[in-house]
């Protein structure tokens, strides 16, 4: 099952390390790091390329449906929830050791909205003054919705995994 770490972004394991009879079949984070490798060591940028396009787009449904939760959770009034429903997100694909997957980032977004429901917004009038206010409405927005959409990306990211995998070992007889 995915992490999501305390940013909000989905993260590591998509299916690990599951065992069916006596063998350990690998999964997810894990086989995706070792297809990336692989490709990386025959030499094959083109095709890692192509994976990793693959995986975040992939992932990419999750997006709208943050915007949407923001929509939904974050405070109206002010128009909040529409300007951090437009700020940038993006999938990205990692292939290091420890941080193999794909994660939903969300720049020049303040995690402590997701995290604590905390929003600081100026004050009418004052110019430079800020006040922050909390909202358990807009508390989990993000993490909330990556969770309940998971296993249905968990399951494509997985497949195309798979795919590549299997062109790889094709193209190496």
């Amino acid at each position: 099952m995915p992490r999501i770490d305390n940013r909000g972004n989905l993260r590591g394991s998509l299916q690990n390390a599951v065992s069916s009879g006596g063998a350990r079949r690998l999964g997810g984070a894990d086989e995706f790091y070792r297809v990336s490798k692989a490709l990386k060591a025959a030499g094959e940028t083109g095709l890692r390329n192509e994976l990793n396009k693959a995986v975040r787009l992939a992932a990419k449904p999750l997006i709208p449906k943050v915007r949407d939760a923001a929509r939904a959770n974050l405070p109206k009034q002010g128009k909040l929830n529409e300007r951090i429903a437009k700020k940038p997100y993006r999938a990205q694909a990692r292939t290091g050791t420890n941080t193999a997957g794909v994660r939903i980032v969300g720049t020049k977004v303040d995690p402590r909205i997701n995290a604590q429901g905390r929003i600081q917004h100026p004050v009418f009038g004052r110019p430079g003054s800020t006040v922050v206010q909390f909202d358990p409405d807009a508390k989990g927005y993000f993490d909330e919705t990556l969770r309940e959409a998971a296993p249905q990306v968990q399951e494509e990211v997985v497949a195309v995994v798979r795919l590549f995998h299997a062109r790889l070992l094709q193209e190496m007889k």
